[in-house]
């Protein structure tokens, strides 16, 4: 594709950030990239600042600040608030090695990029408490969503790397014979087996039924019926249903989110048929308000 109407710093700056474009990626974002480009120009010659102003405005992260890391080109940081804290961190099981696992895959270019995003997103899912495990890290590359053929990548590297006995997922999937359409039904039958939807076991599913993992992770957490991690010792079902919810059963769910990581498994579910005149819960087997349940969980 021609562009005439591109003065030479501005090709050179374009063949910079074509560089750190996947090579699979390339023959269908070029094109692109030059389209949305010359629509930022509006009809003028594309100059190195209409690029640069592109990247900075138009682009999604992380994309925007690996090619910005490319061009040189300094992020523009937030102020942090005076009253607001990041939490310290704390690594459970071996999350903190699945996100060199993660690095490992990206390239070394673009690791300097990615790494902070990425901790970012983890942050973010692990809230006031800090508290990161190893599904809270599958959550936040699911969140952050890098550009194939990484992510397919990343969920291969860390589904090997789980340690899990599989023999009896081979016996699972040989009932459905490769039938993709069977998808829900297996993940059915898994979590049965396991008591939550493995890592290793959503890589060996995508790879037995030849779709990509993005797609079998995409339907693992679309469903409240699966989890991506073990139960802990105490599971509390905030009760969704039509009543709860407009007692502002969200409300109740988004401050138990605050204190549940590595204390106990909190769920949003339908109608739990105790219904009262506020929010109610099921702790463990026991149903009651929303008073009563926080100070049975304080109890943990």
């Amino acid at each position: 594709m021609a562009l005439s109407n591109w003065d030479k710093k501005a090709q050179a700056t374009f063949a910079k950030i074509m560089e750190v474009v996947p090579e699979p990626m390339q023959d269908a974002m070029k094109p692109q990239l030059i389209s949305m480009v010359e629509n930022k120009a509006a009809g003028s010659p594309v100059t190195t600042d209409v690029i640069e102003r592109l990247v900075r405005e138009d682009l999604p992260e992380p994309q925007k600040s690996v090619i910005m890391g490319a061009l040189g080109l300094s992020a523009e940081t937030p102020q942090p608030q005076a009253d607001e804290e990041t939490p310290q961190l704390t690594w459970e099981e071996d999350s903190e090695g699945m996100v060199e696992k993660i690095m490992d895959v990206i390239p070394e270019m673009l690791r300097g990029a990615v790494k902070p995003k990425l901790l970012d997103f983890i942050s973010k899912q692990a809230g006031p408490s800090g508290t990161v495990t190893e599904a809270l890290v599958s959550e936040a590359i699911q969140k952050m969503n890098p550009p194939e053929p990484y992510m397919s990548q990343i969920m291969k590297v860390l589904a090997a790397g789980s340690g899990l006995d599989l023999s009896k997922l081979d016996d699972i999937l040989a009932q459905y014979q490769g039938k993709q359409e069977e998808l829900v039904n297996i993940f059915h039958d898994i979590q049965l087996e396991y008591g939550h939807l493995p890592k290793a076991a959503i890589g060996k599913v995508s790879e037995y039924l030849t779709i990509p993992t993005t797609t079998a992770y995409r339907v693992a957490t679309s469903y409240q019926a699966f989890s991506l991690e073990p139960k802990k010792k105490h599971v509390v079902k905030v009760c969704n249903g039509t009543a709860c919810h407009l007692n502002e059963s969200d409300t109740l769910h988004k401050e138990l989110e605050k204190t549940s990581p590595g204390r106990f498994t909190l769920e949003k579910v339908r109608c739990i048929g105790c219904c009262g005149n506020e929010s109610m819960v099921m702790v463990d087997e026991e149903c009651g308000d929303s008073t009563w349940a926080q100070d049975k969980i304080s109890k943990f």
